[in-house]
């Protein structure tokens, strides 16, 4: 299985027809862009395959936790 997905992705890489070939290659820079990791053939190939391994960062904006509210009162009616 893992051959038959290598052999797809090189004829979908190194397709003949021009438009095929850059539309292929945009889908895989898009994906390689979000998870922001140099696009080359051997990166979308990993990731084609499903074999990309990426370190994810701490976000940087992370949520605070909210406390418990579940004892509070709702709001007063004006």
């Amino acid at each position: 299985m893992v051959e038959e997905k290598d052999a797809q992705f090189t004829r979908m890489w190194n397709e003949e027809n021009d438009a095929k070939r850059v539309k292929f290659r945009n889908y895989m820079k898009s994906k390689l862009d979000v998870l922001h990791v140099e696009v080359s053939e051997e990166n979308a190939r990993a990731y084609y395959n499903g074999r990309l391994t990426v370190w994810q960062p701490e976000r940087i904006y992370q949520q605070p936790e909210r406390e418990d509210r579940r004892d509070r009162r709702p709001p007063r009616r004006r």
